[in-house]
């Protein structure tokens, strides 16, 4: 796959096992044009729809493949939500394809923080907030619907 092509994601989870589909799209089309973009996602669930059927043997309904998440897989890059805590809807790009076990980032002291250090007191330890993944159905990392791993606040 060129540069000028995406890969778009879909995936379920069928009798307990993660089923997936990957659909290439054009770069072009994907970023600039709405309807294409819907037509995109539409085929993607329909594509997956079709897979799990096939890949069960039994008539799946379609309805349950309407809402799933389509998203671009991205080779080198992942996004990242957080959920609850200090950095509660804080979303962020991750430089690898898979998401880390645990992300600690800081957390902001306010304005009482800034003006004990300009007075010159001795700063407290750099309090930092940890986030890990938070799980989905079948016990599978979750995540938004445009693709982005969710990570929950656990302190």
């Amino acid at each position: 796959m060129g540069p000028d092509t995406l890969k778009l994601r879909c995936q379920t989870f069928i009798d307990g096992e993660l089923a997936h589909i990957l659909l290439a799209v054009d770069r072009m089309l994907w970023e600039t044009n709405e309807h294409a973009r819907e037509h995109a996602q539409r085929t993607a669930r329909q594509e997956l729809h079709h897979y799990a059927a096939k890949r069960t043997g039994r008539d799946l309904p379609a309805a349950d493949f309407d809402a799933l998440p389509v998203w671009v897989e991205h080779p080198d890059r992942c996004e990242v939500e957080c959920v609850g805590g200090p950095h509660d809807g804080r979303r962020m790009t991750w430089n690898s394809a898979e998401p880390p076990l645990v992300i600690d980032l800081p957390v902001d002291e306010g304005i009482a923080g800034l003006l004990a250090a300009v007075e010159g007191e001795p700063t407290s330890i750099l309090r930092k907030a940890t986030y890990v993944p938070l799980m989905g159905d079948g016990g599978f990392f979750s995540r938004t619907q445009d693709g982005a791993w969710r990570y929950r606040f656990q302190g």
